[in-house]
C-alpha cells in the first residue's frame, strides 16, 4: 500500500516536469519559429529575463547586438520575433492593421480595462474614440491655459532657487500638474514641492524598476497591486503617494457615478465628462473608470518631462544651437509678460526642429510594444510569419537608423529643416503609430512647446556639474534615469 501511494505521488509530481520537458523539446525542434536565427537557449523563454533582470542589461542594447550578429529578424523568445529594418515598424503598427497586444507586457500594469490595457483592437479603439475629442489638437489649444498656469508655477519655483534644480523632477512635476488638472480637474501642486520632490513624482520614479521585474512574473502582479493600502505602505516606502492617488481618483469616480451633476462643478472638462455621457455608449464599470484614470495619469506624467530634460541637455552642449533657439524665441516673444499662444509657438521652425530632435533622441518607451500576428499569418521583412507569433520592434531601431538619420547620435535640429525634412516626419515614432498610438500626444506636444520656449526665453541655464554619464538610464517600460539626474542653475533674464 505504501509503495503504491508513493508511486502514485511520484507520478503526479512527474507530470508537470514531463510537460515542461516536452514544451522545451517542442520549442527547440518543432516550433514554427525554429528556423529563425537567434541566441542559444532562446526557446526556454528565460533568455530575456536573464539579460534584463539578472545581468541588468537594457533589452534594447541586447537586441542591437543580436541583430548585428543574426540579421534583420531575430527570434528573441520561444514564440517571439524582433525586427530591425525601420520599414517594418510602420507595418507592425500600421493603422490598417488591427493586431492585438500581447498580454505578457500589458497585463503587468493592472490597468486591464483601459484604453492602454485593453488587448484587443476593438475594445481599445472604442474607448479611444470616446476620449479622442478631449485630446484633439483643437481641445488642447482651447485648454492651453491649464498648461500655461502650471508652466508659470514651475518657472516661478525655478527662479526663486539660489541653488541648482533637479531639472528632470522639475519638468516631470510640471507634466504631473498638467495631466491631473487636464484629465481630472485636480491640482496636486507638484511644482511647489521642495526641489520638486513631490511624493507622487518620487513614487512614479520608484515604480519603473518594479515593472522591469514584474513582466516576467506576471502572476505576482495581482498580489503586488492587490495589497491593502496599509500593507502596501509598509512594504514599500514610496507606495504611500501612489496609494493616495489611487484613492483620490477612485473617490472622484464614485462621486461622479453616484451624482453626475457634480461634473458641472469642475473647473474644466474631464475624462469623466466623456466616459459618463450616455450618448457615448454604455457607462463603463467602476473598475474600468478607475483603470482609465490610472492609465492616463501614468501615461501623461513622465514622458514629456524626460524629453524636455534630455533636449535641454543637448541644447546646452552646443552654444550655436542654444544661441539660435534663443534668437528665434526673442523675436517671437519680445515681451516676457506676454507669452505667445501655442498656435504661434508651433509656427516657429527652429523650436519645432529642436522638439523633433529631442523626441528622436529621447528613449520615450524604449522597449518593443508586442503585437500578436493574426491567425492567417503575415509577411514582414519578406518573411512569412505564422499566426499567433508575438512580434515587436523598439523605436530605437527607427530613430537611430543611419540610413534615415545620418550621424544618428548627434543632436542636429537642422536635419528637420532641410529640403528632405518633410519625408522624415513618418520616421518620428516617439508616440508610436496606428490605432494604439499615444492618445495624449497633442497635450504632450503642447507641454514641450511651452516648456522649451519658457526655459530658453525666461532663463539663463547653467549646468551644475552634470556629465553625460549622469543621464544614463535603465529600461523598465519607461526609462529609469541615473538618480543624480540633470541639475542646473536657472537664472531669470530681465528682458
Amino acid at each position: 500500500m505504501v509503495l503504491t501511494l508513493t508511486t502514485f505521488l511520484l507520478t503526479l509530481l512527474s507530470i508537470p516536469l514531463l510537460q515542461k520537458l516536452y514544451t522545451l523539446f517542442y520549442n527547440a525542434f518543432l516550433h514554427p519559429l525554429r528556423t529563425f536565427p537567434g541566441p542559444p537557449y532562446v526557446w526556454t523563454d528565460w533568455y530575456k529575463c536573464y539579460n534584463d533582470v539578472y545581468l541588468n542589461r537594457n533589452w534594447t542594447d541586447v537586441l542591437k547586438e543580436l541583430h548585428e550578429k543574426y540579421g534583420d529578424v531575430v527570434r528573441v523568445g520561444a514564440n517571439e520575433l524582433h525586427f530591425s529594418n525601420p520599414s517594418v515598424y510602420n507595418d507592425l503598427y500600421s493603422p490598417t492593421h488591427r493586431w492585438d497586444k500581447d498580454g505578457a507586457l500589458y497585463r503587468v500594469f493592472n490597468q486591464d480595462e483601459s484604453s492602454f490595457g485593453y488587448l484587443t483592437y476593438r475594445e481599445a479603439k472604442a474607448r479611444k474614440d470616446i476620449l479622442a475629442p478631449l485630446f484633439s489638437h483643437r481641445a488642447t489649444c482651447e485648454m492651453q491655459g491649464i498648461v500655461k498656469k502650471h508652466l508659470d508655477r514651475m518657472c516661478e519655483a525655478l527662479g526663486k532657487r539660489e541653488e541648482s534644480s533637479d531639472m528632470l523632477f522639475a519638468l516631470r512635476s510640471f507634466s504631473l500638474d498638467c495631466i491631473t488638472t487636464y484629465c481630472f480637474a485636480k491640482d496636486v501642486h507638484a511644482s511647489s514641492a521642495e526641489d520638486f520632490k513631490h511624493p507622487l513624482v518620487e513614487a512614479m520614479d520608484a515604480a519603473v524598476p518594479a515593472i522591469r521585474v514584474l513582466q516576467y512574473f506576471n502572476p505576482w502582479r495581482k498580489l503586488v497591486f492587490g495589497l491593502p493600502p496599509w500593507l502596501a505602505k509598509l512594504t514599500d516606502p514610496n507606495a504611500g503617494a501612489r496609494v493616495e492617488l489611487q484613492d483620490m481618483l477612485l473617490e472622484q469616480v464614485k462621486e461622479f457615478v453616484e451624482d453626475p451633476k457634480r461634473m458641472e462643478q469642475t473647473s474644466n472638462p474631464t475624462i469623466y465628462h466623456r466616459l459618463l455621457d450616455p450618448s457615448n455608449g454604455p457607462v463603463p464599470s467602476l473598475k474600468s473608470l478607475h483603470d482609465e484614470a490610472m492609465s492616463l495619469f501614468f501615461g501623461g506624467a513622465e514622458s514629456s518631462g524626460n524629453v524636455s530634460m534630455l533636449g535641454t541637455w543637448y541644447i546646452l552642449q552646443n552654444p550655436s544651437i542654444e544661441s539660435r533657439l534663443r534668437e528665434e524665441l526673442r523675436e517671437a516673444w519680445p515681451d516676457l509678460e506676454d507669452m505667445p499662444r501655442l498656435e504661434d509657438l508651433e509656427k516657429l521652425p527652429y523650436l519645432t526642429a529642436v522638439i523633433k530632435e529631442s523626441l528622436r533622441l529621447s528613449p520615450s518607451v524604449p522597449v518593443p510594444l508586442p503585437r500578436v500576428v493574426p491567425p492567417q499569418g503575415a509577411t514582414l521583412s519578406n518573411h512569412p510569419i505564422p499566426g499567433g507569433t508575438i512580434v515587436g520592434m523598439s523605436l530605437r531601431f527607427v530613430h537611430q537608423s543611419e540610413e534615415i538619420f545620418p550621424d544618428p547620435q548627434t543632436f542636429n535640429p537642422d536635419r528637420w529643416l532641410g529640403p528632405d525634412a518633410s519625408s522624415l516626419n513618418k520616421w518620428l515614432v516617439a508616440f508610436s503609430k496606428g490605432p494604439t498610438n499615444c492618445i495624449g500626444q497633442n497635450l504632450a506636444m503642447c507641454e514641450l512647446y511651452m516648456a522649451f520656449a519658457a526655459l530658453f526665453r525666461r532663463f539663463e541655464l547653467v549646468l551644475d556639474g552634470t556629465r553625460s554619464e549622469d543621464l544614463t538610464y535603465s529600461e523598465g517600460f519607461l526609462p529609469f534615469f541615473n538618480p543624480r539626474h540633470m541639475r542646473a542653475f536657472c537664472r531669470p533674464v530681465e528682458a
